[in-house]
């Protein structure tokens, strides 16, 4: 019975430690909100308490840790779930990982680290709270462009190496009908209009598109 009342306090700190972390992604309109990040650390507590049980009982007849293992693998089926690409820009990697960490937070909890688990949760509120503004500020004024560019007047190494040089990460790069079609992430642009003409400037640029 008094072993009982522990797994019960540890699964109660589950529900309590994926339900704050899932109130955050649900305020910020994710599908993987509240009630999912309590599931991931319920099941993830369970799957570390089943473990401890097992050991306990028929003996330690494998490695406890085995099952969380696999947790922590398979885990990723839900982040992947929750990853979308949408006109060049990729969304969810932030509740991917959330997902992920909340999975590893189950299994601190399940274990009976509940000083370790609670730690956790501080730093994962103060990066996805206090940091969330910044990482706004920083992302403020990246873009993305689409470049088109003929390719009779300048080839598609050159151009790629010519944005790249800049300090632009070229995500994407087609060809078609002697024309090259480049998309290319900048960092932060203080003056959009003049990135525009510099890249008209380039031999060979016919448009400069923002997506």
């Amino acid at each position: 019975m008094e072993y009982y009342i522990e797994v019960l306090i540890r699964l109660a700190v589950a529900v309590v430690l994926g339900g704050i972390i899932g109130i955050e992604r649900t305020g910020t309109k994710h599908d993987a909100g509240l009630r999912t990040h309590i599931i991931v650390c319920i099941g993830s507590a369970s799957v570390m308490i089943i473990s401890q049980l097992i050991a306990e009982r028929y003996g330690s007849i494998t490695d406890i840790t085995r099952l969380g293992a696999q947790v922590i693998s398979g885990i990723g089926f839900l982040g992947a779930g929750s990853i979308m690409v949408s006109k060049n820009r990729v969304r969810g990697l932030t509740t991917a990982a959330g997902l992920w960490t909340t999975a590893c937070l189950g299994l601190v909890a399940g274990a009976g680290f509940i000083e370790v688990s609670l730690t956790i949760l501080i730093l994962i509120m103060f990066t996805t709270y206090v940091l969330r503004p910044l990482s706004l500020k920083l992302q403020a004024n990246d873009m993305t462009f689409e470049i088109t560019a003929l390719a009779t007047e300048i080839s598609a190494r050159e151009l790629t190496e010519l944005f790249t040089e800049r300090g632009h990460t070229v995500t994407a790069l087609k060809t078609a009908n002697e024309k090259l079609l480049l998309t290319i992430h900048t960092g932060p642009l203080d003056d959009k209009d003049a990135f525009i003409l510099e890249t008209f400037a380039i031999p060979g640029v016919t448009g400069v598109t923002a997506l």
